[in-house]
Parts: structure tokens; sequence; C-alpha cells
């Protein structure tokens, strides 16, 4: 685990968990100069040594050395981002594992969940080959519990999960093993050579997830593959201000001089470090402003006034102009092709 991002979701359960012992979430991240906006900006994403020295500042003020198992309580489908929700619409936790793993690339940049299906199992494996600190051993506690909470919550797995290992040794207090217990509520290994949670197959098969919608689910699925390869292909720094941008259009249309004080840098050190990833402020602006537009035409409780004064245009006309840039097409035709399809929202 060293030079890759991690999705700022990964942070979220943990704050929450911190926040509930009286611990100010701010002072954490302030630790490695990171804000709350950092954290929760859409599709925001973190280097892992800042995530892991968050976790080690949260287990110091709170003085708990299990601060990891304990954030699975706050686990919820936005944890997961765009893969929680997917995973909710498949029709069988097998799918929903299956895809979750296919679809790492959501949650971090270094894939280290991989799944196997056997004649009688199922095991889920989180392949680790750095050393293991308390922030390590807390991070790999809290992805196997939060895991299997999911499951047990979102996905009718109330059985099924027939074994958990771990690398890391057994607590030697029986206090901490307890909760070890409490949280996974089935048979434990420690000393293992990987993290994995063994599932019963045929409980993953035949269990059926009775929200499941296949359509949403196809439409998640582009979207996720879409995310990725934009992940892949956006430099760090471009891609951090590109989510800024997108969570800021909430309240208007961002300049780059207020994007640069919530990053708490100057204007034109902003426009240098994009410069240096070969992009600019007004390139990443108007690629979110497509992106929304894209999304805001598809529902169609919008009118076109509506999107425009969303996106920040001073006229309808502008966004009439800017869309046809774009796409070659024109806001409404754009909106017939998604009526003719079948894809409004």
């Amino acid at each position: 685990m060293n030079d890759y991002r991690l999705a700022a979701s990964t942070l979220v359960p943990y704050l929450r968990a911190a926040a509930d012992v009286g611990i100010d979430p701010a002072r954490a991240l302030s630790s490695v100069n990171l804000t709350m906006d950092a954290v929760e900006a859409p599709q925001a994403r973190l280097a892992f040594q800042d995530c892991m020295n968050v976790l080690r500042c949260l287990i110091a003020l709170s003085r708990n050395d299990s601060l990891g198992l304990y954030s699975a309580k706050y686990v919820d489908i936005g944890s997961f981002d765009i893969n929680g929700y997917i995973s909710v619409n498949c029709s069988t936790p097998l799918e929903a594992i299956t895809l979750t793993a296919d679809y790492y690339g959501i949650l971090s940049d270094q894939r280290v969940l991989y799944v196997s299906e056997g004649s009688k199992h199922v095991t889920s494996q989180w392949r680790f080959t750095e050393r293991m600190d308390v922030a390590d051993r807390n991070f790999a506690d809290s992805l196997l519990a939060t895991y299997v909470r999911f499951g047990r919550m979102n996905l009718r797995l109330h059985e099924g999960v027939v074994l958990v290992t771990f690398r890391h040794s057994a607590p030697k207090d029986a206090e901490t093993l307890r909760l070890y217990e409490e949280m996974f509520n089935c048979p434990l290994l420690f000393d293992q050579q990987q993290y994995s949670v063994v599932f019963d197959r045929a409980v993953l098969r035949n269990t059926r997830i009775p929200q499941a919608d296949r359509s949403l689910r196809d439409v998640l699925i582009a979207h996720a593959a879409a995310r990725i390869r934009d992940i892949r292909t956006t430099p760090p720094f471009t891609h951090q201000v590109k989510s800024l941008i997108r969570g800021m259009f909430q309240d208007g249309a961002p300049t780059r001089e207020s994007v640069a004080d919530r990053m708490h840098l100057g204007s034109r050190t902003l426009q240098r470090q994009l410069l240096t990833e070969g992009s600019s402020y007004k390139s990443v602006f108007n690629e979110v402003r497509r992106e929304l537009a894209l999304d805001y035409l598809k529902d169609r409780t919008l009118s076109l006034d509506d999107v425009a004064e969303k996106l920040g245009f001073s006229e309808t006309r502008s966004l009439h102009r800017s869309f046809k840039q774009w796409t070659g097409d024109t806001p409404g035709d754009y909106r017939e092709q998604l009526a003719r399809l079948g894809c409004n929202v």
C-alpha cells in the first residue's frame, strides 16, 4: 500500500465513529492538511498514505486500537460509492460480490479484492503484501467488517458467511476478542496468509435480493465503467479539482478563486499545478459542466431554463451553443434521443 488513491468515502465511517466518541473529525483531517470539503466532494479521491495518517490520528485521539471494527457500525450504501448501489440492484449476492470486485477501481487505484468460486464456497480475498502496523490492521478489519455488515444489511446475507480469516494475530484481551465475535458472528481464524471472507456458494446463488432492478444495475455499471476510465486517465491533482468543482456546482458555478480558496491555495498556484498535468481551470470547469449537463438533461422535470441556471449560464441560448459544441446536438435533440431509447430518469 504505497502511492495510490482511495475514494474519500472510505474515511467517512472512521470519522463518524470518532465523532460519536467526542473526537472532532476536522482535527484529524488537519493533521494531513485535509478538510471536510475535500472528503465530502463528489467522487473525491485521497492519497492512501493521507488516509492512513488520518486513521492513525483518530486511533490516537480516541485511544481505541479497534476503531476499524467500530467504524463498520457506520457503513451504508454510500460507503461503497456507486458499487454499493450496483450491489443492491443485483439479482443475487453472488452477482453483487462479483461485480463489487470487478469495479473495485471506483474505490481504489490499486485493486486488492478478488473473488474466487469453488464447488462449495465463494471466497472474497484482500491481497495485501505490506507490513501491518496498527493503522493497517484497523484498515483491514474495517474492510472485512463493513463487507460482512453490508451483506447482511442489504443483500439478505443473514446466513451464508462461513468463515473470516485475518493475517494478524488474535487479540490478547478477551474484550476485544468478543468485539470481533460480535461484529462477524461466525468462525474466525487469525495468523492466516490473507484476509478473506468465505461464503456458502449455495446461499450466494439461491438468495434473491428483493429490491433488485436489473435495468438500473446496467445503467449504474455503465456509469461505473465511465468513472473508472476517467479516474485512470485523469492525473491526481486535476481529478481532485474536478471533484471539488462538481460538488461546488450545487451552490452555483464556482470560480477559479473560490475553488483555490477551498483547497487553501492561491488562484495562480492552482492554475500552475493544473498546467503541470497538462490541464487548466477552464478545461476542467467545462468538462464538469458538460458532464452535469448530460445528467441534468435526463431529468424531464427540469426545463432547459432550469438546466441553464443550474450550470451557471446567463441565458438558455448560451447552454444551446455550448452543448452543440460539446456533443454536436442541441439539448432538445439530446432529450429526444433519450426519450426514444427509454433512458429518462
